[in-house]
């Protein structure tokens, strides 16, 4: 409970404005439910946690004293950190799930899904924004910009594995040898990496109007 506190002071009016904005969200499903008498869309909620994940890891990660941690320690952080830091502008693919409402209800889940793709890449965001301060005391600006390229076209990557090859990050415990087979024909794959650097150019375009909208 202290360590979540602690967090949670770090950056208390972001956080803050989160938490709300998540109440919101869990409230819009509930509605949903209590109209449709289904708890379709609740999936929601799971990513919404994946999400969360990096977030909380970032937050922590610039929390730690870096030259006073073991390496290993800071290596496995970072590591996690990768494999789960393209579930949070994942979200915004599940709009493809529009297509099974229509009348009233799709302006709903219209409402709904955009509302949990809108925390989630606001949470991606907020993540890089946090390893980007990281970044920029280990490299020169120049080569920590080409570095969030990268991890950005990375989680173009993970959300194609995750939305058309259809795997998730505990895959890598559960399903590691086909994960990895189809890891690397999709690596060589133009489709797969014309994929990757249109949502990696996406997601980093989103990266500096957020910073350079906060830096004002």
């Amino acid at each position: 409970m202290n360590f979540a506190l602690k967090l949670y002071h770090q950056d208390k009016k972001v956080n803050q404005t989160l938490f709300l904005y998540m109440i919101y969200c869990l409230t819009l499903l509930l509605v949903r439910a209590k109209i449709t008498q289904s708890v379709y869309l609740f999936f929601l909620i799971w990513n919404l946690f994946l999400a969360f994940v990096p977030y909380i890891i970032s937050s922590y990660f610039q929390s730690l004293d870096t030259k006073n941690n073991p390496k290993f320690k800071l290596y496995t952080l970072l590591t996690i950190w990768l494999l789960f830091i393209p579930n949070s502008f994942y979200i915004i693919t599940d709009l493809v799930h529009l297509d099974n409402s229509d009348g009233f209800i799709f302006w709903l889940d219209l409402i709904i899904i955009s509302s949990y793709a809108l925390i989630g890449f606001g949470l991606g965001l907020l993540s890089l924004s946090h390893f980007e301060k990281t970044l920029q005391t280990i490299i020169s600006k120049k080569y920590a910009t080409i570095t969030l390229f990268c991890i950005s076209s990375l989680c173009g990557f993970g959300i194609y594995v995750g939305r058309i090859l259809r795997y998730n990050s505990w895959d890598i415990i559960s399903n590691p040898f086909d994960l990895i087979v189809d890891l690397f024909i999709a690596a060589t794959s133009k489709t797969s990496l014309f994929f990757s650097v249109q949502f990696g150019i996406f997601i980093y375009f989103a990266f500096l109007i957020k910073k350079n909208i906060t830096s004002k």
